[in-house]
């Protein structure tokens, strides 16, 4: 299912460069003739500098069912309404492409403890006013990436452990779509799924988030992490069956290993082990347990359809 950096995402319904998770998608909210677009904050909590690749998370070839317009998305990172403000006073904050003609996907070098915030723009639809739908998909690196080698997959000498990513889908209820079965939601989470070499988190304010925490940790300690989805654990609570982003990758070096060919859930479910075909080591994915408190699962942070506003800061606490 992924392409090009292939990264992993929980929010495929607002649509998809290749995003292995999935969340439930809320029924519309009628709208409101007046809206305040959720914002983002990007921080860089090291002492050092530290490369921010976005990759914009793009809207599906056909419409879903019972959505007639997608409305509006900011689908590349020259867009005239991506606009970022920097904490560092004189700074620009301006993405550049991955390599040359890439137009979804770009780093922008930040400064020791260095702040960027989205500032969402507005326009008029109707009677209400409106803000363009984002997917930000976030990925840190100490020097600039240009999508070579490795292409998302663990056990390069480059990216041993691939990277994981914070990721996030926001103002897609004030967007200007129509139908009911348009994208809707608010939605966050850090993925592991392809692999962790860093220490991500996120702290969202706002109403209606179903928890406003999250952080991820090392190989074998993210399973059951509230927004957080685990390596290889594709849909928070199973597995493709192989090291993301594809079949034929390498698992990353600190890959959790299966004990006697046997993995469980933190709840005690037991799940079969990812066995790399080139060595035969067995290896456990990440998988949670089932949410009984959260509608969306455990390993996303997702509001009621219609509702936004407040921010969601991301934050870059170092490398793994």
């Amino acid at each position: 299912m992924h392409k090009a950096w292939c990264v992993a995402i929980s929010l495929a319904l607002v649509a998809s460069v290749g995003f292995a998770e999935t969340a439930k998608k809320p029924k519309r909210a009628a709208a409101t003739a007046a809206v305040t677009p959720t914002n983002i904050t990007v921080t860089n909590n090291s002492s050092s500098s530290v490369y921010a690749t976005l990759v914009l998370g793009q809207p599906p070839t056909t419409n879903p069912p019972n959505c007639t317009n997608l409305g509006q998305q900011i689908q590349s990172i020259a867009d005239a309404r991506l606009v970022f403000t920097s904490s560092v006073a004189g700074k620009k904050v301006k993405f550049t492409p991955q390599a040359t003609g890439i137009t979804t996907k770009g780093y922008y070098q930040m400064d020791a403890n260095e702040v960027i915030t989205y500032v969402p723009k507005t326009f008029t639809c109707g009677s209400s006013t409106c803000s363009p739908a984002v997917t930000f998909n976030f990925f840190f690196t100490p020097e600039a990436y240009n999508g070579d080698p490795n292409n998302g997959c663990g056990g390069s000498k480059t990216f041993p452990n691939a990277t994981n990513l914070a990721e996030a889908s926001i103002n897609f209820g004030i967007n200007g779509s129509s139908g009911t079965g348009c994208a809707n939601a608010d939605a966050t989470d850090i993925s592991c799924v392809n692999g962790i070499n860093a220490a991500l988190a996120l702290s969202l304010s706002g109403t209606g988030w179903p928890f406003t925490s999250a952080d991820n940790g090392n190989f074998g300690s993210n399973a059951n992490a509230q927004g957080v989805y685990g390596w290889a654990a594709t849909n928070c609570v199973n597995s493709a069956g192989f090291p993301n982003p594809a079949a034929n990758c390498a698992p990353p070096a600190n890959a959790p290993r299966a004990m006697n060919g046997k993995c469980t859930t933190p709840g005690g479910t037991s799940y079969a082990p990812i066995t790399d075909p080139s060595t035969n080591i067995q290896y456990c994915a990440e998988i949670s347990d089932p949410s009984t408190t959260n509608p969306q699962g455990l390993c996303v942070s997702q509001r009621p359809g219609g509702v936004t506003g407040g921010t969601i800061a991301i934050a870059f606490n170092g490398f793994i």
